[in-house]
């Protein structure tokens, strides 16, 4: 916090071996807190912001010096905007966040397309699209309920989880195996959605005394059954999602509590508010 508000700061690196902030190719500071980003391309990106600001940034290289530069912004949520997705074609983003809406976007000109209001009861924690298709995502909320939402349809949601008194933190979509869905509370529980009969989850179980932030499948096809998960703590596990959620590796690296994860190439990367960037090695 510095002269009585919040501010984001964006980092770019180009050798991920070293994160060291000196080694840092482009630093720039935003004017608001940044709450989510992803890639849309190998230099472009969209981040959200804790202003309700949706923004497409792209790194441009010089002989020089390299710098971001601002494609795009627009500011429709009326509220922090949480969470970002970006749909297989990478034009499209789905955002949501403390106003209770969703919205789709197309990148290039960055235009909502579609508004869900209200489409929660209460604030939207997470979003994740379905593998190969461009019109399918989930979303997650405080109000206990995770809804399927298909845009080509008029009625476009459908309940696939309600648990009573377990606000929901967290989705992730397994990339490979397209039916399965893992989704986090705030309770430290973990549950797994076949999204082809969701009467009954796949598994239920509480990993940890802490909230669930953010849960992430390993991309890679031949590990696709291990799934990475950050706490409401500095705490990191992985788990094994066809032997009844065996926990497979845990790591106490971080001095903050974690908020971010990545799969690069079999290897987990994380960050934290400690300030460090993490390299997590298994075997």
């Amino acid at each position: 916090m510095v002269d009585l508000y919040w501010y984001g700061i964006l980092w770019n690196f180009k050798d991920i071996s070293n994160f060291s902030r000196d080694k840092a190719t482009i630093v720039h500071r935003m004017e608001s807190g940044i709450c989510d980003a992803a890639y849309l391309s190998e230099s472009k990106f969209v981040i959200v912001e804790d202003s309700g600001a949706v923004q497409i940034q792209q790194i441009v290289e010089s002989n020089r010096q390299s710098q971001f530069q601002q494609l795009e912004y627009a500011c429709q949520h009326d509220d922090s905007v949480l969470t970002v997705s970006v749909f297989p074609n990478k034009r499209n983003i789905v955002t949501g966040g403390m106003d209770c809406c969703l919205k789709i976007w197309d990148t290039e000109d960055l235009i909502s397309t579609y508004s869900y209001s209200y489409a929660h009861t209460d604030v939207i924690t997470s979003t994740d699209v379905k593998p190969m298709c461009n019109s399918i995502f989930v979303s997650v909320s405080f109000d206990n309920e995770s809804l399927l939402w298909d845009i080509r349809r008029a009625k476009p949601a459908n309940s696939i989880f309600k648990k009573n008194n377990s606000p929901l933190s967290t989705v992730t979509w397994n990339s490979t195996l397209d039916h399965l869905i893992a989704i986090g509370t705030t309770n430290g529980e973990i549950v797994l959605i076949d999204v082809r009969q969701t009467k009954t989850p796949l598994h239920e179980s509480v990993k940890n005394n802490r909230g669930i932030h953010k849960l992430l499948f390993n991309p890679n096809s031949e590990r696709q059954e291990q799934l990475a998960c950050c706490f409401d703590s500095e705490v990191i596990k992985i788990f094994d999602t066809n032997k009844e959620m065996l926990e497979l590796y845990i790591f106490n690296d971080h001095s903050d509590f974690v908020r971010g994860l990545a799969w690069c190439k079999d290897d987990l990367y994380s960050c934290a508010w400690d300030g460090k960037v993490i390299k997590h090695v298994y075997t």
